[in-house]
């Protein structure tokens, strides 16, 4: 756990120019049962996957799209969330090298890594994978492999409690504890642990993309502190987020916050840019409204 590990199944993509990715995960799309965290969010999301389709940009998902620990197969996900996987057939081309679509399973969607063939009959072609790495130096991954609860050996203890207990108690209120979501000081450990894979490796990469954790990082900063620093909270905690930002660690938060969505944008010119990029819902003129916020 100490040092960056081996993945399976490796995407590398060369970033050219006018190139634009928008990097999304932990979506956690379930059966539209009290259980299903998405189903709040599902207008917001395809919303967004609309911007980006008109747009011109890729569709990354970056693990834990659909949630396979508390559904025990996925065709129910596909039935309630029909206008999403619609969405995202507009993306995908059974080229790989022409699809817009790019899918990384993790933790709660791990069914995939073998059964990428049942995911194929939606997305013919479609190519599943654990990493993917841009121009050879930027590693994007779900994140999982940097939270001891969630691989490895416990990993399968965990996805029998969440599947036999916590789908049952969620609906009645009850969040899951093992989610690094729901354990601040669990969400820490998984984000130094990410940032010290990004920072001390001997593979060439310069910057790690994950999920998991449903915290958005920027520049290795979370939202919150994000926010806190632009109100200047005060001296002594802004000296504190300066001294720690990096660029080399980013999180996509979720598409699982109340009412809201994160992800994060990269563009491609002379050189990559990214903004972390919130959805939410927004009133103009008595109406009620999607808007997208640059938060950085």
């Amino acid at each position: 756990m100490n040092s960056l590990p081996e993945f399976d199944r490796v995407r590398h993509i060369a970033l050219t120019p006018g190139m634009k990715l928008i990097v999304m995960s932990d979506m956690h799309r379930g059966d539209g049962s009290g259980a299903d965290d998405f189903a709040q969010n599902s207008l917001i999301y395809r919303c967004a996957l609309e911007y980006y389709l008109e747009n011109g940009f890729t569709y990354v998902e970056l693990g834990d799209a659909e949630e396979l620990w508390e559904n025990e197969n996925f065709d129910q996900i596909y039935i309630t969330h029909t206008p999403v996987y619609e969405l995202l057939a507009k993306f995908h081309d059974p080229d790989p090298a022409k699809s817009r679509y790019l899918k990384v399973w993790g933790n709660h969607d791990l069914y995939w890594k073998d059964h990428q063939d049942i995911y194929q009959y939606l997305f013919p072609g479609i190519q599943l994978h654990e990493a993917i790495v841009l121009n050879d130096s930027i590693l994007m991954i779900h994140g999982h492999q940097a939270d001891p609860m969630c691989s490895g050996p416990v990993a399968a203890v965990s996805q029998f409690f969440v599947n036999h207990i916590w789908a049952d108690l969620q609906r009645g209120g009850i969040k899951d504890p093992t989610r690094a979501a729901t354990n601040p000081g669990l969400c820490n450990e998984v984000d130094e642990r990410l940032h010290k894979w990004a920072t001390n490796n001997d593979r060439g990469i310069t910057a790690i993309i994950a999920g998991h954790t449903h915290r958005a990082v920027f520049e290795n900063l979370s939202l919150t502190e994000m926010r806190l620093q632009s109100l200047n909270f005060t001296a002594e905690n802004a000296v504190h987020f300066q001294e720690r930002r990096d660029s080399r660690y980013y999180n996509t938060g979720s598409c699982v916050h109340p009412m809201s969505i994160t992800g994060l944008e990269i563009s491609f010119d002379d050189q990559i840019q990214s903004n972390l990029i919130e959805w939410l819902c927004a009133t103009e003129a008595n109406m009620l409204t999607v808007k997208r916020l640059a938060l950085r």
